[in-house]
């Protein structure tokens, strides 16, 4: 309730989007996110394990294909997270050999 008044917003409003019903408009992200004193990404990011065994794993996987391929799963990856951003480093040219 006191989430929903800081955020001038309906306590229904935000139970919904707590159980998945409603998803809350980016100002709404950013209120809550300034509220909570997070920044409004970290509600998209999936924590990582404190040791790591995930992402190493992952690292140890690509680092075992051949050059070409890999450039290409980190092409494909960075094209994801770059779909709508306009930022410098989503600018820059795909990496390669």
């Amino acid at each position: 309730m006191k989430l929903a008044e800081m955020c001038n917003t309906a306590t229904s409003y935000i139970g919904e989007i707590e159980i998945g019903r409603r998803f809350p408009s980016i100002k709404l992200i950013e209120k809550i996110s300034k509220v909570l004193n997070i920044e409004p990404y970290q509600f998209f990011i999936r924590e990582i394990n404190s040791d790591w065994t995930e992402l190493n794993e992952i690292i140890a996987f690509l680092t075992k294909l051949p050059g070409d391929v890999r450039l290409n799963i980190i092409n494909q990856i960075s094209a994801g997270f770059c779909k709508n951003d306009e930022t410098s480093l989503c600018n820059e040219s795909p990496v390669s050999i």
